[in-house]
């Protein structure tokens, strides 16, 4: 019983090679010891590291005693194929192994070889130099088993620790991800003349492929009461980092776009061409964009949107909803060549348009229902004519209908009521 509670304190010691004496000098009494490891190295190959006596035992965590190192020195021995195949202690006479006696271990004429199995191999031994009982007179088998048991306790601590510093970092990372993501957004309060708008965004784990932004566009000298202005809601394929590593390219390459006498189309419909036609790289991402990207003129008094492959929008005109599923064009990312087409609707006061990704209409119930368009029909229309008003009513209905407050996907809402 002492020599499991011992092994179950493995984590209060911050010395592994002093916690590894202990636990065999409570069979043999005070000894000597020292570790040859083979691990990652050549056939025939081993190093001897972490000598440790009564008086000498330097401080090594249990990486530095588990693993090879690069500052000792490499022997050749072909002794190593036998003891790899080892299942029991083995005494071991320098007349008969001289290619192991290198170093400190010359001053010994015998020593005990203790076989350690990790991870179903058997790569590193235990020397047992000299202790204070008689090694011929002990329990090799009970001794054996604890200095497997001790160094097994060792390596899960050290990946025990190892986990625990790689989730910090992740954790972190992501964090930083997160906060980077929620730099592309337009600001809390943005201001756009002419409009009300009211969005969400929620990433399902810290960091999504969503990518919403808006903005007013330049107007001529000569049209003072002329108002524009575009916007984009976009959804790459997956989530997680990679995905929101795509969403920022996509800001990136948006945010170089500039009207040409080239374009095939005007904007949006030339936006989504410019940007499909960077998006692609010398090799294959395996990744796409669904996008919808739109553009109002006051003075036109017209809302004219292309669309890649996403979710159609809607316009909310009081209890009356208007589809805005005009395109069938594909996603961006699959066919380098490939132009988009604009669509154009007139827009009255106080009209509403509502964009969103897919994870709207594929939540699903307790039962496997998805939420559909349907659903989310009658909820757009049910709401009361406010940007707001819409948004949350959405929110809330998809959490009341999948009965949980965590999406399977990244969220994106968008509403804007125009004057």
């Amino acid at each position: 019983m002492s020599h499991l509670i011992q092994l179950s304190q493995v984590e209060k010691h911050s010395n592994a090679l002093a916690f590894l004496q202990n636990i065999l000098n409570s069979v043999v009494g005070n000894c000597t010891l020292a570790m040859v490891n083979s691990l990652n190295l050549p056939d025939h190959q081993f190093q001897i590291s972490n000598y440790c006596d009564g008086n000498y035992c330097p401080n090594y965590n249990a990486d530095e005693l588990l693993m090879p190192s690069n500052d000792l020195r490499i022997f050749h021995g072909d002794f190593i194929e036998q003891w790899q195949t080892l299942t029991q202690p083995l005494f071991v006479n320098k007349t008969l192994c001289p290619e192991l006696y290198h170093g400190d271990i010359k001053a010994y004429d015998e020593i005990l070889v203790l076989p350690i199995l990790l991870d179903l191999k058997i790569e590193r031994w235990i020397l047992v130099l000299s202790a204070e009982h008689n090694l011929h007179e002990i329990d090799l088998a009970k001794l054996s088993l604890l200095a497997n048991f001790a160094v097994v306790s060792l390596a899960r601590t050290a990946e025990k620790k190892q986990l625990a510093e790689i989730t910090s970092w992740r954790e972190q990372e992501l964090k930083e991800i997160s906060r980077l993501q929620h730099l592309l957004l337009p600001e809390a309060g943005t201001s756009i003349p002419g409009i009300e708008m009211a969005f969400k965004y929620q990433v399902y784990k810290e960091a999504g492929g969503d990518y919403f932004d808006i903005s007013s566009l330049p107007v001529g000298e000569d049209e003072p009461t002329t108002q524009r202005f575009g916007g984009i809601v976009a959804d790459v394929t997956g989530h997680g980092p990679s995905a929101a590593v795509e969403a920022a390219m996509l800001d990136a390459i948006l945010r170089t776009y500039k009207k040409s006498d080239d374009d095939v189309e005007e904007p949006p419909a030339a936006v989504l061409d410019y940007v499909n036609t960077h998006f692609f790289t010398r090799k294959t991402r395996g990744k796409f964009i669904t996008a919808i990207a739109f553009t109002y003129d006051s003075q036109l008094k017209r809302l004219r949107y292309a669309c890649a492959g996403h979710p159609h929008g809607f316009i909310k005109r009081g209890n009356t909803l208007i589809k805005l599923d005009q395109s069938e064009d594909i996603p961006i990312g699959v066919l380098k060549e490939y132009h988009w087409s604009n669509h154009d609707i007139a827009i009255l006061p106080n009209d509403i348009v509502f964009v969103y990704t897919d994870v709207v209409l594929e939540t699903r119930d307790p039962q496997e229902q998805e939420f559909g368009f349907e659903r989310l029909e009658q909820v757009i229309i049910n709401a009361d004519n406010c940007p707001h008003c819409v948004v949350d009513d959405v929110a809330k209905a998809l959490v009341a209908f999948g009965e949980k407050e965590m999406f399977t996907d990244d969220l994106t809402l968008c509403a804007i009521e125009i004057f």
